[in-house]
């Protein structure tokens, strides 16, 4: 019963990282847990909301960024544009695959770079 107790709580983990969506579902069957087993579910929503709410924010100021450089340069704007966008893009595909991976090893560590801030915002929120 303990490992399918551990399935579980990794499937929450993994269903968080997964979309808006899949973070609603993963809030929905987290909710159903006892308290022992709640706290890799909600470990990784908090996770998951921190590194969406990053990616959002770092979208918004590019794109504030952006149109500032193109009242000044339009070409370095579609330059820095050009670079900024992609490695953005990629280094949070590389933290959602590395939240993936460790909920699915079903590992509580945090996320490289924005994980202990995340964790100092969200504290104890979803347990």
């Amino acid at each position: 019963m303990e490992e399918n107790k551990q399935v579980t709580d990794t499937s929450v983990g993994v269903i968080a990282y997964l979309t808006l969506i899949g973070f609603i579902i993963a809030l929905i069957l987290n909710n159903d847990k006892k308290d022992e087993v709640k706290s890799f579910g909600a470990f990784h929503l908090r996770q998951s909301i921190g590194l969406m709410i990053s990616g959002l924010i770092l979208m918004i100021g590019l794109v504030i960024l952006t149109v500032i450089l193109t009242l000044i340069s339009p070409t370095l704007a579609i330059t820095l544009s050009g670079i900024l966008y992609p490695v953005i893009y990629l280094g949070m595909l590389a933290l959602l695959i590395i939240g993936i991976i460790n909920a699915a090893n079903g590992a509580k560590k945090e996320l490289p770079v924005v994980g202990p801030f995340i964790t100092k915002t969200f504290g104890k929120a979803f347990e």
